[in-house]
């Protein structure tokens, strides 16, 4: 029996493949239907938009891992929680840099509407990351604390886009500097830890 591809991870693949090879504002929905061998009123049906597409395939990262990292509550401090989770974040994305590194390139800060897109679902995403280790943020305290951990990663993903070495060490390293610095700053500032439940 023929196993059938999920049409929204076969959509998003090819988008992503076809960004390594045309800039990405020349892609049309049409030239995404066509690399995804499906009809243009099939794909519109599913995503209105290039940028639906990238939300999607952030959604589908978010989801992996949330199932990932459920436990992780048990293992290690908060902030070793974090790093392992966003760590396996630059892990999952390493398939799709080379498409990433040029949509991040011709977007911002050349595309306001693609760049506050992108700032809105990186958003979203650490409040998820945040709350699988245990720490809310619908207060105003954590509303702080995911744009704490939003600047984090935007600096760690800048350099990860040209960390070329196969452990990721310099990307390891900023982002360990960046959440121990966050974390010194937390006590500094207010007392208290920028990651805690």
């Amino acid at each position: 029996m023929t196993r059938k591809i999920n049409p929204n991870k076969k959509i998003i693949f090819a988008t992503l493949k076809l960004a390594v090879t045309v800039p990405w504002q020349e892609i049309t929905m049409d030239s995404i239907a066509k690399a995804a061998k499906v009809k243009s009123s099939v794909l519109m049906e599913i995503f209105s938009s290039k940028l639906a597409i990238l939300d999607a395939f952030n959604r589908q990262l978010d989801e992996q891992i949330t199932e990932e990292f459920s436990n992780i509550e048990n293992v290690g401090s908060i902030r070793e929680q974090l790093f392992e989770i966003l760590m396996a974040r630059f892990d999952a994305l390493n398939r799709y840099k080379s498409a990433l590194k040029l949509i991040y390139k011709e977007t911002v800060p050349f595309d306001p509407l693609a760049s506050a897109y992108g700032l809105n679902n990186l958003i979203h995403s650490m409040k998820i990351v945040l709350n699988i280790v245990g720490i809310p943020t619908c207060t105003p305290v954590g509303c702080v604390r995911t744009k704490v951990l939003s600047a984090i990663f935007i600096r760690s993903f800048i350099i990860w886009l040209e960390d070329n070495s196969t452990d990721m060490a310099k990307t390891m390293a900023k982002l360990d500097n960046d959440l121990a610095k966050a974390e010194t700053l937390g006590k500094s500032v207010t007392n208290t830890r920028w990651f805690k439940r």
